[in-house]
């Protein structure tokens, strides 16, 4: 298990947990994660960063993000989100505004 899975798997998403419970579920965090991304964003003070704010996360946890991400949330997750109220907007790029 990777590093990343280990604390995905132990914490959670600081940023999601209530709507993707990863948290004790390894099934969960395989199908919402990825090992394979492009740049990455360090970010401290969300609110206040152009750079988060350009990619969306400027109501996030401080922390490190990818820019980019290959792959997709699994459709039924995807419908689960939908029912939620919450428009999913994938990081692979394929979003357009």
């Amino acid at each position: 298990m990777r590093p990343w899975q280990e604390q995905f798997l132990r914490s959670g998403c600081d940023n999601c947990e209530s709507l993707l419970e990863m948290r004790g579920h390894m099934d969960r965090v395989m199908d919402c994660t990825s090992q394979h991304f492009d740049g990455a964003i360090a970010v401290m003070q969300p609110s206040e960063s152009w750079v988060a704010k350009w990619q969306r996360i400027d109501k996030f946890e401080k922390g490190i993000y990818a820019v980019q991400v290959q792959g997709r949330l699994p459709e039924d997750i995807e419908d689960d989100l939908e029912t939620k109220g919450i428009k999913y907007r994938p990081r692979d790029g394929s979003a357009r505004d």
